[in-house]
């Protein structure tokens, strides 16, 4: 209740006059030099932008600066999350923005929101702002917001997080990505970016401090554009049967997933993945994610090589990559060993949440090794690619939808 009360107290304790729509001006931007700012930029950026910026006489709800409106039924606020740049604001006390809006931009669009509720706003291309109206019971709460009409321009042609998302990585620490791109990680309730409908989110793993999740929030027709962006998307069945369009870039390791948010939204996630070709390689006798080779070396001494990468599972040693094309969790290269030495080496690939892979798997083990003998033991069949030196076997796990490989 704050707000409110600040606002009755402006209008009750100054001579100022209530706002007109002369006090919106012609043209769709934010008031008093705030046009300057966009979401995502540090407080201490504003306050160079914009001078009159200061912290309020009294702290209300929300962390903000303000600056003087000029007017008695207007307050104009700079919401701050973790000092940045929330969002933009200004409170109109009553009724009338509406009514002040429209004598000053024209009638409003009327529309939806991602959950279906009407939405009232003002946009426009050439001042490349957007404003979303809002009224409650005592006051309407006019949100300014960068505008640009959603194109291709924000993807690229490379499946890649666009801006400074792009100097991220999943499971980096959140003190390192602060130094990164520190307007989203800052602001966990999303920042709005100057493309129509789309807002940059991180997600963390609070209990390790790393990031865990990057995405933007993206309106319904964004899919089209997208996939002039990128191409057509593979389309995927990830658990729970959950179907979602998948964009692999090998050039830059990342991966893009368009799945359902809330209401007719969608989530774009970008995470990090290794190519299956990049885990295997083309050459026989080694594998290119161990660029050391491991089989008969000294435990020790392995796990010294890849100390950043190895834990310990019982008796094996794993070692943890990012996920491949088609899988959600990070692959597991497990090292069987007697002790002292390692023995063996056990890869599982999973195909079943995009089925065509599982043939074009197939293919890229007989590029590597040559075709193989199928054997048939306990009534399951084993694809004999090399005998020896090292053995190689692959087993297909219908159960998993994978290829379970063995090298030993």
């Amino acid at each position: 209740m704050r707000p409110v009360f600040a606002l009755v107290c402006l209008a009750a304790c100054t001579n100022a006059p209530a706002a007109t729509s002369e006090f919106f001006g012609p043209t769709i931007e934010p008031p008093r030099g705030l046009a300057q700012l966009a979401p995502g930029m540090s407080v201490a950026e504003a306050q160079r932008l914009v001078p009159a910026l200061r912290e309020p006489k009294s702290r209300g709800v929300h962390s903000e600066l303000v600056i003087d409106s000029g007017v008695s039924n207007v307050k104009l606020t700079v919401r701050v999350d973790s000092g940045t740049v929330a969002s933009i604001m200004a409170i109109v006390q009553g009724q009338s923005a509406r009514d002040l809006l429209t004598r000053a931009w024209g009638q409003p669009h009327i529309g939806r929101d991602a959950l279906g509720q009407p939405e009232i706003t003002w946009e426009s291309e050439p001042t490349r702002w957007k404003v979303k109206l809002d009224c409650m019971e005592r006051n309407c709460l006019v949100e300014y917001m960068p505008f640009h009409v959603l194109t291709t321009d924000l993807f690229g042609p490379h499946v890649v997080p666009p801006g400074d998302l792009a100097k991220l990585r999943i499971g980096m620490p959140i003190a390192e990505a602060k130094l990164l791109a520190p307007g989203p990680v800052s602001v966990r309730a999303g920042i709005a970016t100057k493309y129509d409908g789309v807002r940059e989110f991180i997600a963390f793993d609070d209990k390790a401090q790393t990031i865990r999740s990057i995405y933007l929030n993206v309106p319904p027709h964004a899919e089209g554009i997208i996939t002039e962006a990128w191409g057509a998307p593979a389309t995927v069945i990830w658990p729970v049967n959950k179907t979602v369009k998948v964009w692999v870039d090998p050039s830059t390791g990342w991966r893009a997933t368009l799945r359902p948010a809330l209401g007719v939204s969608q989530d774009l996630v970008f995470d990090n993945y290794i190519p299956v070709v990049s885990v295997f390689g083309d050459q026989p006798d080694s594998l290119d994610a161990l660029p050391t080779p491991v089989l008969g070396r000294l435990v020790e001494d392995v796990k010294k090589v890849y100390k950043d990468q190895i834990t310990v599972a019982g008796r094996d040693l794993v070692i943890t990559l990012p996920p491949t094309e088609w899988d959600r969790g990070p692959t597991k290269i497990k090292l069987e060993h007697n002790g002292a030495r390692v023995r063996g080496i056990e890869i599982s690939v999973p195909w079943k949440p995009h089925p065509a892979a599982r043939d074009q798997l197939l293919d890229l083990f007989k590029a590597k090794w040559g075709l193989p003998e199928e054997v048939v033991e306990d009534s399951k069949p084993t694809l004999v690619f090399r005998k020896d030196d090292p053995r190689v076997e692959i087993r297909e796990d219908l159960e998993h939808g994978a290829w379970s490989v063995s090298i030993r």
